[in-house]
């Protein structure tokens, strides 16, 4: 009897540790977060073959940087690209950003056109 109340204690803590690491907290996406969402979406309507996601270029939020990665397909007109990600940016209320469109599967990342936005 006695060993199962000893056997009893550490199953409770491990099935409330993994209760614990098994749910993330929810952070709220608000001010840049959102924008640079929406610029994710709009620049992925219609065009999900070849890009993968925008995203800051730097692991500070702060940052006047946006990159957008791509697959490497051919055809695609890059600089294009960066200038519709430039508007769109800029009508989502991101002004005065620098784009770059990254290609994925090279080490390091290939900036295939980058611009700079008024």
């Amino acid at each position: 009897m006695k060993k199962r109340r000893l056997l009893l204690l550490p199953i409770i803590l491990a099935v409330y540790s993994l209760l614990f690491i098994a749910t993330k907290p929810n952070y709220p996406c608000d001010g840049d977060c959102e924008k640079v969402n929406a610029v994710d979406a709009a620049l992925r309507f219609n065009r999900e073959s070849y890009i993968f996601g925008t995203q800051r270029c730097s692991y500070n939020r702060i940052s006047d940087s946006l990159c957008v990665l791509v697959r490497d397909t051919t055809g695609i007109n890059w600089q294009l690209l960066a200038d519709t990600a430039c508007d769109i940016a800029t009508q989502k209320g991101l002004l005065r950003q620098k784009i770059f469109i990254l290609k994925l599967g090279t080490s390091p990342l290939d900036t295939v056109a980058r611009k700079q936005c008024p």
